[in-house]
């Protein structure tokens, strides 16, 4: 009897195992916090969320990050994704950053469902990092670029790794 008490012991901490594992899987990586505003034209967003990317760079191949702020929770759309390009396609307000080598950081905002976009590069002195590794990178982004005909950017996020991809 002793045996049979011990193998349904196993099995049944096999299952429990197995099934904290699909739950794992099968829950998509959550959201950072940003706290701050972009304003372009007259317009103003307050991003919330905080994500970061990684894969291959449409231009070079080689692999970035991408450090994308968001008004609203877009976790479960990039989880989805295969390829570089679908990470910020769902953005309708906010502003992407892509950390690249080099001396400057590019970066693209959208407002009102990508119907108002704005795209530049700037000094990578505006970004300054508390946090950078391959998993996580946390910090303020501040630029003007208002006389130039482009945002205004005050932004301060936490965003932990949610997704790495293979493809453009």
């Amino acid at each position: 009897m002793q045996h049979a008490s011990v193998i349904r012991v196993l099995h049944n901490a096999w299952r429990f195992a197995a099934a904290g594992l699909l739950v794992l899987i099968a829950v998509p990586a959550a959201a950072g916090d940003a706290k701050g505003t972009v304003v372009y034209k007259g317009r103003t967003v307050e991003v919330k969320h905080a994500f970061l990317v990684a894969g291959p760079d449409v231009m070079t191949k080689q692999k970035m990050r991408r450090v994308i702020l968001a008004t609203k929770d877009l976790s479960a759309r990039i989880a989805t994704c295969k390829t570089m390009g679908c990470t910020d396609g769902e953005l309708t307000e906010g502003l992407s950053i892509n950390l690249e080598d080099g001396p400057r950081i590019s970066y693209w905002m959208v407002m009102n469902d990508q119907k108002v976009q704005y795209s530049g590069t700037e000094p990578k002195g505006s970004l300054a990092l508390k946090t950078d590794d391959a998993r996580k990178v946390a910090g303020t982004l501040r630029f003007d670029k208002t006389a130039a005909g482009g945002p205004k950017v005050d932004v301060e996020f936490d965003a932990a790794m949610v997704k790495e991809v293979n493809a453009l």
